[in-house]
């Protein structure tokens, strides 16, 4: 019985390391989704000056300033989805570390 319950131990141990490496390789990738569409908003944004410049003087239509605030929307789009993810993976690493059971704790339900 002993060395089952060490057995089960053991697996619960690396399965939890598992699940914090997964989780960490995750929010690797969040932060550089999150930086890639950064940037891409930065970039929609100052086309969309830009647009607006130049129908402010003539040298565009108005639907060119409609597409740049198309892309300038898709791309905070894109920015709050990258936001999104990153704090849903933050929290499954709280919870992979075993934030259930801390928050029990500190609600004072051990």
């Amino acid at each position: 019985a002993r060395q089952a319950a060490a057995a089960r131990y053991q697996q619960t141990v690396l399965s939890a390391f598992g699940q914090v490496a997964d989780v960490l390789s995750a929010l690797q990738h969040d932060a550089e989704q999150l930086d890639a569409q950064q940037r891409s908003a930065e970039i929609a944004e100052s086309a969309l000056k830009l647009a607006r410049e130049s129908y402010r003087y003539g040298n565009v239509g108005v639907l060119q300033v409609l597409d740049a605030e198309r892309q300038y929307q898709q791309a905070e789009l894109g920015l709050l989805g990258a936001r999104a993810q990153r704090y849903q993976d933050s929290v499954a690493l709280f919870l992979a570390l075993g934030g259930d059971t801390l928050q029990k704790t500190v609600a004072g339900n051990p």
